[in-house]
């Protein structure tokens, strides 16, 4: 082999070389820019589902404020219906009251009213249990005998005849 066919080996190697080197140089910078490309869209996609579970969050603590909030109403009208109960009670205990005071001043009411105390007090042990479970029930279903009551005492008329005794109080 002569000089000149030994330099042409070692210019084309070197060229080979420095190619092969421009190759893998050229392939790392594109696959560095597809990577950085690959790692936007990854950030971006983090971004948004950050903004979803930042909604999330917020949702789920609306909707523990919401639930608070049904809670305390439902305690407020639990206790309206407490009050709304014992004014009913105490509503009734006049009645009975005034009933009984009634009953001692006219001798011939006590014949009419125990019938309908019976009748009345049967219908009360049937409902006693109901009144423990509910309280607004309670006041229906009193607020139903003081109606009951009162309507015999205005005059008009039970059962198609007039009841002895009856006054307006």
């Amino acid at each position: 082999m002569d000089t000149g066919q030994l330099v042409l080996i070692i210019v084309l190697a070197v060229v080979v070389i420095a190619a092969v080197i421009a190759a893998v140089v050229i392939g790392r910078r594109k696959k560095a820019e597809v990577n950085r490309h690959r790692a936007a869209e990854l950030r971006e996609k983090a971004a948004e589902e950050a903004i979803g579970a930042h909604q999330a969050k917020a949702e789920s603590a609306q909707a523990e404020a919401n639930a608070l909030q049904a809670e305390v109403e439902a305690n407020r009208l639990r206790q309206e219906a407490e009050r709304h109960a014992e004014k009913a009670n105490e509503a009734h205990g006049r009645v009975e009251e005034h009933l009984r005071h009634a009953d001692k001043l006219d001798p011939n009411a006590g014949q009419d009213r125990s019938t309908d105390a019976d009748r009345s007090n049967a219908s009360d042990r049937s409902h006693d249990s109901d009144r423990r479970d509910d309280a607004g029930r309670a006041a229906a279903v009193e607020g139903e005998r003081l109606t009951r009551d009162r309507s015999g005492r205005d005059g008009s008329t039970r059962e198609g005849t007039p009841r002895e005794g009856d006054r307006n109080l």
